[in-house]
């Protein structure tokens, strides 16, 4: 676990350093009204993306996982065809919705004009995107983690830098907005490549599988997706309207470098997600408890050291974006708690998902981010950038914990990293 682990952290880190690059190409090339431009088309066809995927990416982890552990080709052949034509079609119908109301979306909604050409470009790439997604999705749950990030993590920004030179120099924003379409499209041939290459199995297997059973896990976990997605974009949005537009470069700033406190727990869902899922079917919940545990262990031991400097010299770290951006000192102290608490309660909502629980995930990520609208329209007028943070911390905090005690009741697993005696002993019976 720790060698996949490893592995996946420095995937992770390249895509970090690939796409801090592919952002400052394009900053140096659009400027910051055309980087803006960029942006809002991004966003919406990242927004149409998640409808034309309906929730497919946990889902195919989880059952890939098990069939191929299981060595049922046929039903991860059907799996495959079947989930590929669902995301095709409402992906197709998604397109066909952004492309005839760019005009309006760019005039009415964002008073944009000049959004309208670049989003209908990057609204085709709306079907090669979720196709690619759903490729590394399929990947992972092979535990083919290195082939997964290349092609949902590292191949679209690494590939679209030389190809934005050329078309954004030629072009301008519809350049880089067609150079977005062109990689997903090359990504997307590699993912096919790659997924034919792990399953040589099913070149010669028809297969089968039941649509409405792959439907009944995949919508609850489109609803999460979606609202998770939505909400993670309202701290910003709010923040623009409630405040001024130097808040929000210092809070976007104060977010990303916080979210370097849990990078590890993202690279270790990539490696632990598929493992629950076979591990519960082929094995049951003890020896799934000690891998959440460890897996928490771990995490939590590389994530500390995060917590410790983004607590003890925020500013300075800040100071690098400019002397400005250290004014956001304290919000990063609080963003990073509330990831570190997030590294800590484990891969919670994995086990949720993997284990047949995702409804209780979906509820519980819309009740969090139903609190965490509420705290940023309360917090941010008086607090600001401050106030962001706190609205934000306090929801993911509420939703890991929520989760961490649903794990708890389901499958009778405490994922705190700390010693299993310890909390047979002391913790279990505090609360019974």
């Amino acid at each position: 676990m720790v060698r996949a682990t490893s592995g996946a952290i420095v995937l992770r880190l390249m895509r970090t350093g690939i796409s801090f690059l592919f952002n400052l190409v394009l900053a140096r090339l659009l400027g910051a009204d055309g980087v803006g431009v960029y942006f809002l088309a991004y966003t919406v066809t990242t927004m149409a993306t998640v409808i034309g995927r309906i929730g497919l990416g946990d889902a195919l982890i989880r059952f890939t996982a098990v069939h191929s552990a299981q060595q049922e080709w046929e039903k991860v052949a059907g799996l495959y065809r079947q989930s590929i034509q669902v995301a095709l079609s409402l992906s197709l119908l998604v397109t066909g919705i952004v492309f005839v109301s760019a005009t309006w979306i760019a005039d009415i909604v964002f008073s944009e004009p000049d959004l309208t050409v670049p989003l209908r470009v990057m609204s085709l790439s709306i079907i090669p995107w979720s196709l690619l997604h759903l490729h590394a999705q399929l990947l992972l749950g092979l535990e083919r983690v290195r082939d997964s990030l290349l092609v949902h993590g590292i191949g679209v920004p690494a590939i679209n830098i030389p190809i934005l030179i050329v078309l954004a120099l030629a072009l301008g924003i519809p350049g880089a907005a067609l150079s977005f379409l062109l990689s997903t499209l090359l990504v997307l041939v590699l993912g096919i490549w790659l997924w034919r290459r792990a399953c040589p199995q099913l070149r010669s297997v028809k297969g089968h599988y039941d649509t409405r059973s792959l439907m009944r896990t995949s919508i609850p976990l489109f609803w999460m997706e979606f609202t998770i997605t939505v909400v993670g974009m309202m701290d910003t949005l709010l923040l623009g309207m409630l405040s001024d537009s130097s808040s929000v470069g210092i809070y976007n700033a104060v977010k990303r470098v916080a979210l370097l406190t849990s990078v590890i727990l993202t690279a270790n869902n990539l490696v632990v997600a598929p493992k629950f899922s076979k591990i519960y079917a082929q094995e049951g919940v003890k020896p799934l408890g000690k891998l959440a545990r460890d897996s928490a262990r771990l995490v939590t031991l590389i994530a500390f050291p995060c917590l410790l400097l983004f607590s003890i010299i925020p500013g300075a770290i800040l100071s690098v974006f400019g002397t400005e951006f250290r004014a956001g000192s304290t919000a990063l102290t609080v963003l990073a708690a509330g990831q570190f608490v997030n590294a800590a309660t484990g891969s919670v909502g994995y086990l949720l998902i993997m284990t047949g629980y995702e409804k209780l995930m979906r509820n519980n990520a819309i009740l969090s981010s139903a609190v965490n609208i509420v705290l940023l329209i309360l917090l941010i007028p008086g607090m600001g950038v401050l106030g962001a943070a706190i609205a934000t911390a306090a929801s993911d905090i509420l939703r890991n914990l929520i989760a961490m005690g649903l794990v708890y009741w389901k499958l009778s697993i405490l994922t705190l990293p700390l010693p299993d005696r310890w909390l047979r002993r002391h913790l279990i019976k505090t609360i019974l």
